[in-house]
């Protein structure tokens, strides 16, 4: 496949906090464009390759201009009218998400509104009025980068080197003229043409596409029903590691004559690929064989949901994958990918503790996920416009082995107190100010003898001169209470001692300690 021709894309009005979030390559690959379009419509294949990106800069917007190799004549109205929403899709312009959008997904819910309102408030500050949301990547580029992005080894490095490696092992290198011959761009079939088998212009992904087939049908050989829909799953994991993948999978198979040498090279480069890891092979695996058997572009809210809780008897394939390639690749906005920051955002700071709940509480999820991801990811970073938010999501203790949660230092210092629905629901709950240290063991000792009961306590909070400094949180385990150091990080920079009146009390309530400032 050749694209040789040479077109300049405009998109108008793009917020100008989104330019360093616009990316065309990564920076450890620099000859591999990671901006994918590949369509076909009408019958004509539309291949597109963006290769550059300026910005012609306005008061308080810009006009993204790209440079992007295609296949089509510049001249192709049709053709180009499609790169064009492509590359709309792929920045996340197309179905930009505002304030306004979150706030009409809440269900009328006044609590949810104030708080996303008043995150919003930080959201603009690094987004502008919009947040980005759309087809990001194409649907079976979008599998491959999902795969890629389960538990990478050194994080987006890993993710973007296992996405090349996948990509110049099974996709067809396309030629540029010679001004950018130095790129690497490689194709893979479209969705489409993986559902209707019309694989022959993609020789090396049908050879690994019908090896696929080979190990899934003597692997994959459980069958789970879930809400009408029939899925095969593994009875045994593939081994993780790669000298045991091939001894237990494509070696096995070979000396059966279930797969030939060819089939073995593709399955074994497919391991390889994916960082020597078997399961990643399995879960592209059943991702893939999945677009014949279960239609991913028929799955709504209900049905994932389905899935997604009865993920763990689908062994061979990751619902979290499935998640993020159905958002960001087949921009199913009701659908939701579950992680340790999405979790701890519904628990800790909307205050719903069921999942399910979660799912429930909202319209379009899909959505309200880049809003609380996005939150989420700066404040981990700590970005200084997010540095004094969400604390209930940063690990408290040293050793990194629990999170804040909600807690009175923490929220404390959190400028979203005020309509934080999960603090609201913890206002009355009683905290214990101590002055100096004190071992966790003897907490409870020093509870009673300020003639306390240890059943209506949740927190104690030590002082130094006065200053909050430690928090513990009471855990009852097998019937036995105890108390567990919960953070000792908030307290650093916290430098306002707390009244005289708090420190005479035998106990303060959780509202009486976030707002003593």
């Amino acid at each position: 496949m050749e694209l040789k021709n040479e077109m300049k894309i405009t998109i108008a009005n793009v917020p100008l906090q989104w330019i360093p979030k616009i990316e065309v390559y990564y920076t450890d690959l620099p000859q591999f464009p990671i901006m994918y379009i590949h369509v076909v419509k009408n019958g004509m294949r539309i291949i597109g390759c963006p290769v550059s990106v300026s910005f012609d800069i306005k008061e308080d917007c810009c006009d993204a201009q790209f440079t992007v190799l295609t296949n089509v004549e510049t001249g192709d109205e049709f053709a180009c009218n499609i790169l064009k929403s492509e590359l709309s899709e792929r920045i996340g312009y197309s179905h930009k998400i505002s304030k306004e959008d979150i706030l009409s997904y809440c269900k009328g819910n006044r609590e949810y509104e104030a708080f996303f309102e008043d995150l919003w408030t930080y959201i603009k500050l690094s987004y502008g009025d919009y947040i980005p949301f759309g087809q990001f990547y194409e649907e079976v580029y979008s599998m491959i980068r999902f795969v890629s992005a389960w538990q990478p080894k050194t994080g987006r490095q890993s993710e973007m080197r296992m996405l090349y490696n996948f990509m110049s092992a099974f996709g067809e290198r396309v030629e540029f003229n010679q001004k950018w011959e130095h790129l690497e761009y490689y194709l893979l079939p479209t969705y489409q043409d993986i559902a209707t088998n019309t694989l022959d212009e993609f020789p090396i992904y049908k050879r690994l596409f019908n090896a696929m087939k080979k190990v899934f049908n003597l692997d994959f050989t459980k069958n789970v029903e879930i809400s009408g829909h029939s899925f095969k799953s593994q009875i045994s994991a593939w081994p993780q590691n790669k000298e045991d993948f091939m001894q237990g999978v494509t070696n096995k198979y070979l000396a059966t004559n279930d797969i030939d040498a060819e089939d073995k090279r593709s399955l074994d480069t497919l391991v390889d690929a994916f960082n020597r890891h078997g399961w990643r092979a399995a879960f592209y695996t059943s991702a893939a064989i999945n677009i014949i058997t279960n239609d991913y572009k028929t799955w709504e809210k209900d049905f994932f949901k389905e899935v997604y809780s009865n993920g763990n008897k689908l062994k061979g394939y990751s619902e979290k994958v499935i998640a993020c390639f159905l958002q960001q690749g087949f921009e199913k906005d009701e659908i939701i990918p579950i992680d340790t920051w999405i979790e701890t955002f519904h628990q800790y700071a909307l205050g719903i503790v069921d999942r399910n709940d979660f799912y429930n509480s909202f319209d379009k999820l899909g959505k309200i996920e880049r809003v609380i991801w996005l939150a989420s990811q700066a404040n981990k970073t700590n970005m200084k416009a997010f540095f004094d938010v969400l604390w209930c999501q940063r690990y408290g203790t040293i050793g990194n082995s629990d999170l804040r949660g909600i807690n009175p230092i923490a929220c404390c210092e959190c400028k979203l107190k005020g309509t934080c629905v999960g603090l609201s629901k913890c206002n009355t709950a009683k905290v214990v100010l101590h002055s100096g240290d004190v071992e966790a063991s003897e907490i409870s000792k020093v509870i009673t003898e300020k003639g306390l009961r240890i059943k209506d306590i949740l927190f104690f909070c030590t002082l130094e001169n006065s200053i909050p400094k430690k928090v513990y949180r009471k855990y009852e385990h097998k019937g036995k209470i105890e108390w567990h150091l919960n953070d000792e990080f908030s307290g650093y920079i916290l430098n306002d001692a707390v009244t005289e009146e708090m420190l005479s009390a035998d106990s303060v309530s959780m509202s009486e300690f976030v707002n003593y400032r």
